[in-house]
């Protein structure tokens, strides 16, 4: 009977780590496959899954030593990755993505077995065991694996690969990241609006005195900002402000959000009065400047990505290639360096829930007696 409700809890908690990888799994889908959504609320999903799921991966190495219960409960809860990755849009992933999907399985259902191992043994030959200590001790392996599948997912996946397999980064990857920083840029960069349309960025440029759109030919101004416009101009009396004459709005548009959405409304009324085609011949002369074939609609969102993308085709194949891993080398320095400090807040959260489940007797601990043999001259 207590052997069969020993299982029975190894059972559960081995059913329960299934159940968070899954949802661990699920965020890590919606992260690395660049869905749609906020990237700073999938990092957060990411995150917050990651550390529940491996919290309890440590404690269920830890209480469970069952070799049976270990070995199938760790193959579902790895190999269970490959049900999220191995299809993307509905189609298979290529097979150098699915070899590698495989082996950081596998490397991860090793390094489970190795790590319940380990703690087993310590269990097992320690006078006095400390669950905290030997998870800490234990942690850091199954980190570094978890860094490389990171890694090796994100490599795959990377935004800057096209459906077939060439270097092409996706509006909507460009949009996405933009959209959380976005304020934070304007802050440096107050022409930064990846809503605005070319014909809106020209006559912007041509207001703050950005050259962009210049070419050899001396071209008039796009519009006349001798004065600025009306409204503009009584929101700044407004403000107390007089000499409009020698305005910064440079200044304006970083520190006074509700300047830019007002300066914004106007700069469109002002796009709209603009003569065509001295807009057509600012555009043509951002386009040379540029390499990028433009359209007075195309929002610039679309020409930064147009433009990112002419960029890195410029690269020669074997910089491009190198500019295709090193994300992921820079991402595995990053995870390795953070999880060095998260295995002791890690460990920390592992020993307070083991305090809680042997509270609720959960398990416990008994004392055995050992015979001790010594050699003597």
């Amino acid at each position: 009977m207590k052997n069969n409700i020993k299982i029975i809890k190894a059972a559960c908690l081995s059913f329960f780590c299934l159940l968070l990888s899954g949802a661990f799994w699920y965020f890590l889908n919606n992260l690395f496959l660049w869905k749609q959504g906020s990237i700073i609320t999938d990092l957060i999903s990411v995150s917050i899954s990651f550390s529940l799921f491996f919290i309890f991966s440590m404690i269920y190495l830890l209480l469970v030593d069952n070799r049976k219960i270990i070995i199938i409960s760790s193959f579902f809860i790895t190999f269970s990755l490959l049900v999220f990755f191995l299809r993307r849009d509905g189609m298979w992933v290529e097979i150098y993505s699915i070899i590698g999907y495989t082996i950081s399985a596998l490397i991860l259902f090793t390094a489970y077995n190795l790590t319940n191992k380990n703690i087993q043994h310590d269990r097992k030959n320690s006078i006095v065991f400390h669950a905290g200590k030997s998870i800490l001790k234990a942690g850091p392996m199954l980190l570094v694996v978890f860094a490389v599948l990171f890694s090796v997912i994100f490599y795959f996946n990377s935004p800057l690969i096209n459906d077939e397999e060439e270097i092409e980064v996706k509006e909507s990857i460009v949009e996405r990241l933009a959209r959380p920083f976005g304020n934070i840029i304007n802050n440096y960069i107050p022409i930064y609006y990846p809503d605005m349309s070319v014909d809106e960025f020209i006559v912007l440029s041509s207001m703050i005195g950005f050259p962009f759109a210049k070419g050899e030919e001396e071209l008039i101004p796009p519009v006349n900002m001798e004065k600025p416009p009306e409204r503009i101009a009584n929101y700044l009396r407004s403000k107390g402000i007089y000499d409009l004459e020698n305005l910064n709005l440079m200044e304006h548009l970083k520190g006074d959000e509700e300047f830019r959405v007002l300066f914004l409304e106007e700069l469109k009324e002002l796009t709209d009065q603009t003569n065509p085609y001295l807009m057509y011949k600012y555009r043509d002369n951002l386009s040379q400047n540029w390499g990028i074939e433009l359209n007075g609609s195309d929002k610039m969102v679309t020409v930064y990505t147009r433009l990112l993308n002419s960029k890195i085709n410029q690269i020669p194949p074997l910089l491009r290639n190198l500019l295709l891993i090193s994300p992921s080398l820079l991402l595995f320095s990053v995870l390795e360096i953070s999880f060095l400090i998260l295995n002791f807040i890690y460990s920390f959260l592992c020993w307070i829930i083991l305090i809680i489940f042997y509270k609720s007797r959960f398990y416990h601990y008994r004392k055995v007696k050992v015979e001790k043999e010594e050699i003597e001259l």
